[in-house]
């Protein structure tokens, strides 16, 4: 039977590593986070996107800040203001708006410029809110569209003084469900690769514990002596540690469509995660055949693995901005093609040497 079927033997051993995975806590606790942000990813992405975008929360309705203004009661821009969502109150000079802000009757003060929007000088709004506070990030929210719109009130009077002005008719559309350019980033540049691609960074350090786990209990050679051979054995490992890693990836990327989030290229997307499973988790495989000791081996794996997504990011179609690319059809086909064939020639090259590299090595190397 094993001459017909050669792979047996690597299958058995593949199975046994299988059914171990289910009682690794360490990798069971993983699959659950992963599993946590692809199921909750709109939660995560809104938590996350406030942290560095405060103004993603203006879309949704909060307590108006209280403003004293003084100045020009006359300028469009207090126009603006009053019919703005911000309660204004009116100050005939800034010592007294002063007294109401540092008694917190206020939230923050704003000087309203005496230059109007068709004079000649520049414009010079200023504003006094609190240094740290929860009330500066609310103002600055509620103040950007007042501010944008008496900015477009002086660019439409000032700009027709310019020679040969002619304006440009754009007709932007906008997202329909109300996505921001900056969550689009976050799920597309961030999410998205980090969260298919973490399995295969797993997997390269799984495969490490599956091999060096033999060697440091001596059950390696308790298995040589049987009718298998240390490439049966590597083999099967590998093969447990790649063929996870698409799966997990699959899920990952049906909840998020589930979440409303869009994904192309599926297929091409899947190919790219297998061979960056198989990239590292040879990769790994030689490692640990060298060393044989697990906590030397996963050192030098994590080094190796930063080293390799620091210098992807000096060229375009990097594993993760290629899953961006794809995931968002930015890339053309021919484009894709070329680079998935270079990285199957990468993992068919290294798969070449862990195979080598497995074929020299014998009871001896052991002990």
């Amino acid at each position: 039977m094993d001459k017909l079927w050669p792979g047996r033997k690597v299958l058995a051993i593949s199975k046994k590593e299988s059914k171990g995975l289910l009682s690794e806590k360490t990798f069971l606790l993983t699959v659950f986070i992963q599993l946590f942000i692809a199921t909750f990813s709109v939660f995560l992405i809104f938590g996350l996107t406030t942290f560095y975008d405060p103004g993603a929360l203006q879309d949704f309705e909060m307590q108006s800040p209280q403003v004293g203004v003084f100045g020009n009661e006359e300028s469009e821009f207090y126009d603006i203001l009053v019919n703005s969502d911000i309660e204004v109150t009116y100050y005939e000079d800034f010592s007294e708006a002063y007294i109401d802000f540092y008694t917190r009757e206020i939230d923050a003060i704003i000087e309203i410029p005496y230059e109007q929007a068709d004079g000649e000088d520049l414009i010079d709004i200023n504003v006094y809110m609190s240094r740290s506070e929860l009330s500066a990030t609310l103002v600055s929210i509620n103040l950007k569209e007042p501010l944008e719109q008496f900015e477009e009130v002086v660019r439409e009077v000032r700009t027709q003084r310019l020679p040969g002005y002619a304006p440009l008719d754009l007709d932007i559309e906008s997202p329909k469900d109300g996505t921001t350019i900056i969550n689009l980033e976050f799920i597309y540049v961030a999410l998205l690769p980090l969260l298919l691609l973490t399995p295969a960074f797993i997997s390269g350090g799984l495969v490490i514990d599956f091999i060096t786990e033999e060697f440091e209990k001596k059950t390696v050679g308790l298995l040589l002596v049987s009718p298998v051979s240390l490439l049966d054995i590597i083999s099967g490992k590998v093969l447990v540690a790649v063929f996870i890693v698409p799966i997990q990836s699959l899920a990952w990327m049906i909840l998020l469509v589930l979440n409303g989030i869009e994904i192309n290229n599926f297929l091409s997307i899947l190919v790219l995660v297998s061979l960056i499973a198989t990239i590292l988790v040879t990769i790994g495989g030689s490692i640990s055949l060298l060393v044989k000791e697990r906590g030397i081996a996963q050192m030098f794996y994590s080094f190796i693995l930063i080293l390799m997504v620091m210098i992807s990011y000096l060229y375009v179609n990097s594993p993760l901005n290629m899953i961006t690319r794809l995931a968002l059809d930015s890339i053309p086909l021919i484009e894709s093609i070329y680079w998935l064939l270079l990285y199957t020639l990468i993992a068919i090259v290294l798969l070449l040497l862990l195979i080598n590299s497995s074929r020299k090595g014998d009871i001896a190397d052991i002990y």
